[in-house]
């Protein structure tokens, strides 16, 4: 019980760390809206560099699917754009290997992969993440990632 509830606490670190970094991230950039929005500004209108650091400190790093922030501390997360199966279209998104490399515990005294989308279930079930593929990939419920 206890570990679950530090798992659950080691997601609620990781999503509090998302939420931050990605509302300076797009505070620097406005008018970019979202990542859908600052990955299109980087590929299809070329009005910004694939990586880049923002005013607040924010270095950010698109990439395939998505993009990567790291804060002036070095505390780093990650999200990919995923078809939402709900809303039909794509929402800003990530996984547990995501959240153990925020939490630099890919060691074997880490949690494992299994009490992350244990955890990550656990607060989808309580509204603070929302489970956009099962098992697999959650969101922020305030990340809309792309218009309506």
């Amino acid at each position: 019980m206890a570990r679950e509830a530090s798992a659950v606490d080691a997601v609620r670190r990781f999503a509090a760390a998302l939420h931050e970094m990605r509302g300076r991230l797009l505070a620097d950039l406005f008018p970019v809206a979202d990542i859908a929005d600052l990955l299109a500004a980087v590929r299809s209108r070329r009005q910004l560099p694939r990586q880049g650091i923002t005013s607040s400190g924010i270095e950010y790093t698109v990439h395939g699917a998505g993009c990567r922030m790291v804060s002036s501390d070095g505390r780093e997360v990650d999200v990919d754009l995923v078809t939402d199966p709900v809303l039909g279209r794509e929402v800003e998104a990530f996984d547990a290997c995501r959240i153990r490399w925020f939490l630099d515990e890919a060691a074997k005294d880490g949690y494992s992969h299994e009490d992350i989308v244990a955890a990550c279930t656990h607060l989808a079930g309580e509204g603070h993440l929302r489970e956009v593929v099962e098992g697999r990939w959650f969101t922020l419920p305030d990340a809309s990632g792309g218009p309506a």
